[in-house]
């Protein structure tokens, strides 16, 4: 039963580590954000030029929403260092259920920004949307993340793959050594 339990519990932490934005994310998001654009994305934004992007912003909840603020942030280096590009005040505009807003925006793409080779074709790059709002019960904010394929970027492999690998492998070593473990103290309780 305790190496049911411990490999349980194993799981369940590789389940958060690798979910973590998902799992600690904001419970009740009231505003759904999605990218108006050509088809489902990616996204075109040239490399070092400003290119207008249109984000509809959606009123899923049960009450009234006033927008507060815009920002739309890149990761220019790729290394998680989300870096504000854009910053807007949305004039406090009110939405109510199910009625949605387009927040259009001129993107300046930085000309240096290194960019994934994800397709074998044009570089691509996260956009993150992140939209402040109030409701009766206080302020939120809702986000989401945009693939923009970046025409003239700099192109950098994604490594991801390797991280994750090796982090799979660190969790089954542990899991291996304390399923270990829990059979070698069964093994001595019985001869006792």
């Amino acid at each position: 039963m305790l190496t049911r339990r411990t490999l349980l519990f194993i799981l369940f932490a590789a389940l958060i580590c690798c979910n973590s934005t998902t799992i600690f994310a904001e419970a009740a998001v009231q505003l759904q954000l999605t990218m108006i654009g050509n088809g489902v994305g990616p996204y075109y934004a040239l490399a070092g030029q400003s290119t207008q992007l249109k984000i509809e912003i959606f009123n899923v909840g049960p009450n009234d929403v006033f927008l507060i603020q815009g920002e739309a942030y890149l990761d220019p280096e790729l290394n998680g260092n989300w870096q504000l590009a854009h910053s807007e005040d949305l004039g406090n505009f009110h939405l109510t259920k199910l009625e949605s807003a387009v927040w259009t925006f001129n993107l300046q793409m930085p000309s240096h920004i290194q960019a994934q080779n994800l397709t074998n074709g044009v570089p691509q790059v996260e956009l993150l949307a992140k939209i402040a709002y109030s409701t009766n019960d206080g302020k939120h904010s809702a986000t989401s993340q945009f693939l923009l394929s970046v025409p003239g970027a700099a192109i950098k492999q994604s490594d991801y793959s390797i991280y994750q690998i090796v982090l799979g492998v660190v969790l089954i070593t542990i899991a291996v050594i304390i399923v270990k473990n829990a059979k070698s103290r069964s093994i001595r309780k019985a001869q006792s």
